[in-house]
């Protein structure tokens, strides 16, 4: 996405890695003796906001920064003949993993519980993305927005845990988990897409309801990846009409470790 948006007049960056997600966890389960089997919902919700953001197709692949004041300041030698301007950005990102989780702990000192166990489930959700555009210059285009989801699928998810646990009471357990949560996101979609953006048809012309996300790789220079954006069709026969070309799926990695604190509280003796 790097090289993508600064072919496009964007100001240069730098992937930072993304390592955590926050979560939220419901679990309802039964318990018998030292077993017990639960279904959870996690609540992975985070809004990310850009705003601000310049972009000069005029000047594209520039080594410098440039702000949307540089660019509306009168002395401006820009014109209009190439898109120029700002872009206020939102992403929502919801993913709900839910997993069928098996365990077996063991009741040590009375007040302390130790075990581990395994969970097995599906992971989806969907990223809302909303851009608006605005267009400096003499004659510049109206200014526009668009909005529309990144669709994820259905992913299987699987993790195996630990789990330590005191029990001050009968009826509340307070738990620590720490275990490794296996998934991966095999395809990216773009659905639900509304209205449209000159800056962003520039970037991802072939952008449309049911396309996806790919990695576009050249054999001559394969450190010089780029994102393209299309349906399945239009990837194969551009990677046919291109010598050299791939193109191949933008996939997710959700595997890793993670560690939680729970609340239990316990309805015995039913």
């Amino acid at each position: 996405m790097e090289k993508t948006t600064k072919e496009k007049g964007f100001n240069p960056y730098n992937v930072q890695t993304f390592d955590g997600h926050p979560q939220n966890a419901l679990v309802l389960g039964v318990q018998q003796g030292p077993w017990s089997l639960g279904l959870e919902a996690e609540f992975w919700v985070e809004t990310f906001r850009q705003s601000e953001v310049p972009f000069d197709l005029e000047e594209a692949e520039r080594n410098y920064r440039i702000t949307c004041a540089d660019l509306q300041h009168p002395d401006s030698t820009r014109t209009s003949t190439k898109l120029f301007g700002c872009i206020q950005a939102e992403e929502t990102f919801n993913f709900l993993p839910i997993t069928l989780q098996a365990a077996y702990h063991r009741e040590y000192f009375k007040r302390l519980r130790v075990g581990g166990g395994y969970g097995i489930g599906v992971l989806a959700g969907s990223a809302h993305i909303g851009l608006k555009a605005d267009y400096f210059g003499t004659g510049a285009k109206p200014n526009d927005s668009i909005d529309f989801q990144i669709w994820p699928g259905v992913n299987l998810v699987q993790k195996a845990f630990v789990d330590v646990e005191y029990l001050p009471w009968k009826w509340v357990g307070i738990a620590w988990r720490s275990g490794w949560r296996f998934s991966d996101v095999q395809d990216l979609t773009l659905r639900n897409q509304k209205d449209s953006s000159a800056i962003f048809s520039s970037v991802f012309p072939d952008a449309k309801n049911g396309a996806h996300m790919y990695f576009h790789s050249v054999s001559s220079n394969p450190a010089d990846d780029k994102i393209y954006v299309g349906t399945e069709a239009e990837a194969k026969a551009k990677a046919d009409h291109e010598p050299g070309s791939r193109y191949h799926l933008v996939n997710g990695d959700f595997t890793g470790w993670f560690v939680s604190l729970k609340l239990n509280l316990y309805w015995r003796d039913l």
